[in-house]
């Protein structure tokens, strides 16, 4: 099923385009600065109902395979291993060092272990199969997850009731954790989805009609997304001190700090889930596209690089092959309409020599036809 098809409601359940959609609240009557509220509550709502709908076996067994790695690498019950606390005289990774906290737990904890890393990587082949256009970013997100628990680890580590009892250096590893999940939440990841979200837009839904034009843009939303990507920061913060406040504690224990322990699982699957929903939405949303996700400077990078004899337009009227060709990773490159100007880049994006907007209606040299720039590369369309 095509998003084509999902946002015009003519699927059997009736879903209908987000522009056409009551908002879930009503925030804006307490005051109208609000409504962005509304929005992107309304959004959110709508991309659980489309991921409802639309995801298959491949993504309901990603999610298993994550669920089975948190268990697994939480796994206690038999062992003991994390309920004695452990040996505190032994610490780290290392396969090298004999004194390695590697060799001080029990063989059921280290099969386990094994066990649980091989069912993540699982997850994240996964992730790479169903979602291609999204697998370095597939990469960057569990990178993001691996800095924020290493910094827990590091700020529990020199203080068990962190924040109690803390000193200024036991803040110094969530801090740089932190500051690696923004740039890549922010930098890598909303960055290049935005920026080519706004290029599918202006490529493939341009119209004379600035009202369907403000349509289109409503239907792309990524506030609904963005919402989700703050829940997934906020997801794998809770899990990682949750995981690390759990086996920082030195025994005699008060209590079973089972709440830490079911912390940690819970927002560990609420992460693996929202972190599919943010590789999702982009995948379906350009899936049938020959577009690539990344940002407007990478973009104009690549097309000044690669190879543009690939593929050239034609005009829809005449037949005549157009002043503009797509690149080989199906970015389209024209001719500056400045006059005077000799630059040439991606379309809608800004000349790199006059720095004005380069339009993505290309007037026909035969004809004299004016057409958008999806008229002269016909392709099916996710969207």
């Amino acid at each position: 099923m095509s998003e084509e098809d999902d946002l015009q409601g003519g699927e059997p359940n009736g879903m209908v385009r987000l522009s056409e959609m009551a908002t879930v609240t009503d925030f804006v009557e307490w005051h109208e600065s609000l409504e962005w509220i509304d929005h992107m509550l309304t959004d959110f709502s709508h991309k659980i109902r489309l991921a409802i709908s639309n995801w298959s076996g491949l993504n309901l067994l990603a999610l298993s395979l994550a669920g089975l790695a948190t268990i697994a690498g939480a796994w206690d019950l038999g062992i003991g291993e994390l309920a004695g606390g452990g040996d505190y005289r032994f610490s780290g990774i290392s396969i090298f060092n004999p004194e390695s906290g590697l060799f001080a737990i029990s063989s059921s904890s280290f099969f386990l272990t094994i066990i649980s890393g091989a069912l993540w990587l699982g997850f994240i082949g996964v992730n790479w199969q169903i979602f291609p256009l999204m697998r370095s970013h597939a990469i960057a997100l569990m990178a993001s997850i691996v800095c924020v628990q290493v910094g827990m680890i590091s700020a529990h580590a020199g203080a068990p009731n962190f924040p109690f009892g803390t000193n200024a250096s036991d803040f110094l590893g969530i801090f740089v954790g932190e500051a690696i999940l923004v740039f890549i939440l922010i930098v890598v990841i909303h960055r290049s989805v935005t920026e080519t979200r706004d290029l599918h837009v202006q490529t493939r839904h341009q119209h004379p009609d600035p009202y369907e034009m403000e349509r289109a843009k409503r239907d792309h939303s990524l506030a609904g997304w963005t919402l989700a990507i703050f829940l997934f920061a906020v997801c794998i913060n809770l899990a990682g001190f949750a995981g690390a406040a759990h086996v920082a504690q030195r025994p005699p224990f008060e209590s079973s700090r089972m709440f830490s322990y079911l912390t940690y699982i819970l927002f560990t699957m609420l992460s693996a889930t929202l972190m599919m929903l943010i590789l999702w939405y982009p995948q379906f949303m350009l899936g049938g596209t020959t577009l690539t996700i990344e940002s407007e400077a990478s973009r104009m990078a690549t097309a000044a690089i690669v190879d543009t004899s690939n593929d050239i337009g034609t005009c829809p009227s005449c037949g005549t092959p157009s002043a503009a060709h797509m690149t080989a990773n199906g970015i389209i490159v024209s001719a500056c309409n400045t006059p005077d100007c000799n630059g040439e880049g991606p379309v809608s994006q800004d000349c790199p020599i006059c720095e004005n907007p380069i339009s993505a209606i290309i007037e026909c040299a035969s004809c004299g036809t004016g057409a958008s720039v999806s008229d002269l590369f016909p392709m099916e369309d996710a969207w």
